[in-house]
């Protein structure tokens, strides 16, 4: 009997040392300045991703809240580690903000910014920010799913009225979006192979608001501003126009880019086509005021 324990607490001995813990590859996680509230007060909070030494190509998932507690106020992506928003965060009903982006160099680190959330106390009672469907993608060329541990926000909200001053959550930003390169494409499987125009910048202020983008003549005569999402399906398909992508920030600081024409042959057929043109007018004036001349002898 004693052998038959020794040899128990010997292999158990060898388990613990051997197998390696469990522990999770990344940690998604919220941060605030405190988790007590007053009736009224809007407070910030941030979602941060810690990703143990991995370095992370695509986060995706949703953040909840009870409604009854706290007002959604305002989401602001500018500083993010996240330069390419599938789905921008944005509240999906009165209590879910889904997002979804991705990087393409990959990033890393232990306080890596998502996104952040400015919210308004509604009633007192203790409540709490869960994550929820957090995916997770290693940028190891296969897009390996991440073991992820998702940590609440537990808070407090306090029938006081709060008389604190909220000066501290506006944003001052006066600087334009980051300089972009936008680029005409085309794929079968986009558009039914139509030629597109992609594009995508960053605020590092409030964060980017919308796009627009104009098509014009060859010399950057015409055409309006129209509100778009990246990719954009371009209205001419021979691509002859100069194209011009307008980044908007949520302060409505503005960068415009510019692409000119793609297509240089079919502007060469316009540049003649008008130098023709010109031409025959020029020769129609010479004709007519040398038939003035013999008229008027």
């Amino acid at each position: 009997m004693k052998s038959f324990i020794r040899i128990f607490f010997i292999a158990l001995f060898f388990l613990m040392y051997f197998i390696p813990s469990v522990s999770w590859a990344a940690d998604i996680f919220f941060n605030a300045n405190k988790n007590l509230y007053t009736k009224n007060e809007n407070f910030l909070v941030q979602v941060y991703l810690d990703t143990k030494d991995k370095k992370i190509n695509a986060v995706g998932g949703s953040v909840s809240f009870l409604s009854d507690f706290i007002e959604l106020k305002e989401i602001r992506d500018g500083n993010s580690s996240v330069n390419f928003w599938i789905e921008k965060p944005r509240l999906v009903s009165n209590n879910k903000i889904n997002f979804s982006g991705m990087t393409t160099s990959g990033f890393s680190g232990s306080k890596m910014l998502l996104f952040e959330i400015v919210f308004q106390t509604k009633k007192s009672g203790n409540t709490s920010l869960n994550f929820e469907d957090i995916q997770i993608l290693e940028n190891d060329g296969l897009g390996t799913k991440i073991a992820t541990k998702d940590i609440p926000f537990n808070f407090s909200i306090s029938n006081e009225l709060s008389n604190e001053n909220e000066e501290d959550l506006l944003i001052k930003d006066s600087n334009p979006p980051e300089s972009f390169n936008p680029f005409v494409a085309n794929d079968s499987d986009i558009f039914n192979g139509k030629y597109f125009i992609v594009f995508s910048s960053v605020d590092k202020g409030v964060g980017i608001d919308h796009y627009e983008v104009r098509e014009s003549s060859s010399w950057g005569w015409g055409g309006k501003y129209i509100q778009s999402e990246s990719p954009y399906l371009l209205k001419n398909q021979k691509l002859t126009s100069r194209i011009y992508v307008k980044a908007v920030d949520k302060m409505g600081n503005i960068k415009i880019v510019e692409i000119n024409a793609q297509n240089k042959t079919a502007l060469l057929e316009q540049y003649l086509i008008i130098g023709i043109i010109l031409i025959i007018c020029i020769l129609f004036y010479f004709r007519k005021k040398i038939w003035l001349k013999l008229f008027l002898k």
